[in-house]
């Protein structure tokens, strides 16, 4: 009698797992909780031509003349992906905003000539400074940094020949066909990745890491060659946005690290992540998690701020502008709602 009221509580609780089970996933299937959520701000599809356009010596930028036209004033922008303007329409990427607000601003003829590349660091950026960016003779440099910019060239090879290693595509499981189990899959992985992603980032910025060492003199060789040349240098430091951008950012130390460094490089900086600070980061971004670029909106605020930093650095040729006349600081958007 014992056994069989043992075998029917046992049997009970498992009936009561299924149901549970089976009520959960048919709560994820309704819901699409396994799905990922669209996230960011992307008015036009670019992924047909976010490379364009190109000038005649590949960047994506108009042809600049050398040497620079009399009456014009310049600007030198440096950087990677995010100056760039990856996956945003070219006339919204933040280098061609600010040339139309200082045109604008300022009644002057200005030109912002963007040297910035996918992939560069602030190595890569130093010998370009040297070998190509005072050629055009700036009134002004600047550079956009991002946090990914002091990684060592090893690791960037190493982590680069990891990814292709990987397959592309994995091969479904017998569990996969659950939605309840991909859900929780995803979450386990995110958070894994999450860590994985953050202790990188701060292992990058130790005061012996190759990379780190390498970026602040890289830093020291570009502020040095601004100040030979008389060229104020401007240091534009951006978060990572695939993060919440409030209290939780997890990289507020290494921002610091940054803004000591170019400022004893002479330059002024300006970091960004008190600009977004509270504003939600999923509409900030391209796609989410398929893409943390910058999207218009991050790239409109940062030309904003950008623009009236160089107010600091960049003479005014005939005098700035009444209070009232002046244009605005722009607006941050409509972003209510707590960060993920």
């Amino acid at each position: 009698m014992a056994a069989f009221a043992r075998r029917a509580e046992l049997a009970l609780l498992l009936g009561s797992v299924a149901v549970f089970l089976l009520g959960a996933e048919a709560a994820v299937r309704v819901l699409k909780a396994d799905q990922p959520v669209p996230t960011g701000y992307a008015p036009v599809n670019t992924n047909r031509r976010f490379m364009r356009p190109r000038n005649a010596r590949g960047y994506r930028d108009l042809d600049r003349t050398l040497p620079k036209p009399p009456g014009v004033r310049r600007v030198v922008s440096l950087g990677d992906s995010f100056a760039w303007g990856a996956s945003v329409e070219f006339e919204d990427a933040y280098p061609q905003r600010l040339e139309r607000g200082l045109r604008r601003r300022r009644h002057e003829a200005w030109q912002v000539v963007n040297l910035a590349r996918p992939g560069m660091n602030s190595v890569d950026e130093a010998a370009q400074l040297e070998s190509e960016g005072m050629a055009y003779e700036p009134d002004v440099v600047l550079l956009g940094y991002v946090l990914n910019d002091s990684e060592d060239a090893n690791a960037a090879e190493a982590r680069r020949a990891e990814e292709w290693a990987e397959p592309k595509q994995k091969p479904r499981g017998m569990f996969d066909h659950s939605a309840l189990f991909r859900l929780l899959t995803a979450r386990l992985w995110a958070t894994a990745e999450n860590r994985r992603r953050v202790t990188g980032y701060k292992s990058m910025y130790r005061d012996d890491a190759p990379g780190w060492i390498a970026a602040r003199q890289a830093l020291h060789r570009m502020g040095a060659l601004c100040r030979q040349k008389g060229v104020p240098f401007v240091v534009v430091i951006f978060p990572l946005f695939g993060n919440p951008l409030d209290d939780r950012y997890p990289f507020p130390e290494i921002h610091g690290k940054v803004a000591q460094a170019a400022g004893e490089a002479g330059a002024k900086v300006v970091d960004l992540l008190p600009v977004y600070r509270g504003l939600r980061w999923d509409l900030l971004v391209v796609n989410g998690v398929d893409d943390e670029h910058p999207n218009e909106i991050a790239h409109r605020i940062a030309a904003g701020v950008i623009l009236h930093a160089l107010d600091d650095v960049v003479p005014w040729t005939g005098g700035r502008p009444a209070a009232d006349e002046a244009e605005p600081e722009p607006a941050s958007p409509a972003v209510p709602g707590p960060s993920r």
